[in-house]
């Protein structure tokens, strides 16, 4: 069964449908030497490609999440109106403070549109599926990096069209889609289950990956949970965890994106990994079957801070999400980077090739 018959279309406002639009003036790079930069005052960005070629990003700015629009995932839009989802205004839920996109699923049916800039019809079982993060704790919204401490769980959310969204109440009795602490006492959860990261491995098959902070080693580490309709979750155990002293990831990993590498056939994830020192790095691991056996590809990160003291990512590069194109080994990587002044923003680097990615930041010249 389609996951998308599990449910009825939410009932939540059909406004005009999404466009690309030209980019404005903004969001354009600051200078050619901003090597990577696409989008200023964002961050934890989640990017899609729909099959007619045009793309999607949902990002955090603040303490809402907000959605732009691009022909090609280089040119974005101004932010589309209105905010796409903002924190509850409900007292007893948990995310009242701030929300950040995790990942969306578009699921479509036989009889969705073919094109996103054409209204789906309503009988279309074509929906966006926003799995983010949620937090009764305003310190979500200041920090890029949040500190281990910040309580955050996963949530649900459900639209037609990418814009409006309509909440999907989970199991647990705030709302979300999992507890941790007094709420899951045999688990090693205790302080949040941030970042979910979703994949349809198959139908009635879903994995959320998502990290949490180990009190016992003192480490974030990355957990995966399985679905058969994507809303009642259940915990697997850890997926990855930080490596060994003096490595890059010592100090534990974190926002692992998982995708299915169409080349290899097996599962690739992009994560944050935090050094000795507290700085943030992106890695790369892979597995067989996604659950377990995950493997570094190197000892050394995927990409780095830039070395630049006025570069925009300067103070650490995270958030990563993948996206696989045409050619079964190139490969965009879209990231959060954090600059001197704590600004982040959003940039893109890309991987050409057989083997495992390498990635390097686009030239804005280029684009």
């Amino acid at each position: 069964m389609l996951l998308a018959n599990l449910l009825q279309p939410p009932r939540c406002p059909l406004a005009s449908p999404i466009r690309c639009q030209a980019p404005a003036q903004h969001h354009q790079p600051a200078a050619s030497s901003s090597r990577g930069l696409l989008l200023r005052g964002a961050g934890s960005p989640v990017v899609k490609r729909l099959p007619a070629g045009d793309w999607l990003l949902w990002y955090h700015s603040g303490a809402r999440v907000a959605l732009a629009t691009s022909p090609d995932g280089l040119r974005w839009s101004a932010p589309v109106a209105p905010d796409p989802l903002l924190p509850s205004t409900d007292w007893w839920v948990f995310d009242t403070a701030a929300v950040r996109p995790g990942d969306v699923l578009v699921i479509s049916g036989p009889d969705a549109p073919s094109s996103p800039s054409r209204r789906p019809p309503p009988s279309s079982s074509a929906v966006y599926w926003l799995y983010y993060t949620g937090s009764n704790d305003a310190r979500l919204a200041a920090s890029p990096f949040p500190a281990a401490d910040v309580a955050a769980l996963p949530g649900l959310a459900i639209s037609q069209d990418g814009r409006h969204w309509a909440r999907i109440e989970g199991a647990h009795h705030t709302g979300a889609l999992l507890g941790v602490g007094e709420d899951h006492p045999q688990g090693w959860e205790k302080r949040c289950a941030a970042a979910p990261k979703v994949v349809m491995h198959a139908d009635g098959d879903l994995r959320m990956y998502y990290h949490s902070f180990d009190e016992m080693s003192q480490r974030h580490a990355v957990g995966v949970a399985r679905s058969r309709d994507g809303i009642r979750w259940e915990r697997v155990g850890k997926a990855l965890e930080g490596g060994g002293p003096g490595s890059f990831d010592e100090g534990g990993v974190r926002q692992g994106h998982v995708v299915r590498d169409r080349a290899a056939g097996r599962y690739m994830m992009a994560y944050e990994g935090l050094d000795g020192n507290g700085g943030v790095s992106i890695g790369l691991a892979v597995s067989e079957d996604g659950l377990r056996g995950w493997r570094r590809c190197s000892e050394s990160p995927a990409l780095c801070s830039s070395e630049d003291d006025d570069e925009w990512d300067v103070a650490g590069v995270g958030a990563p999400c993948l996206v696989q194109m045409d050619g079964p080994y190139d490969w965009r990587l879209y990231y959060m980077g954090v600059g001197k002044d704590g600004e982040a923003a959003i940039g893109m680097a890309y991987s050409e090739g057989q083997g495992l990615p390498r990635f390097n930041r686009c030239d804005a010249l280029l684009m």
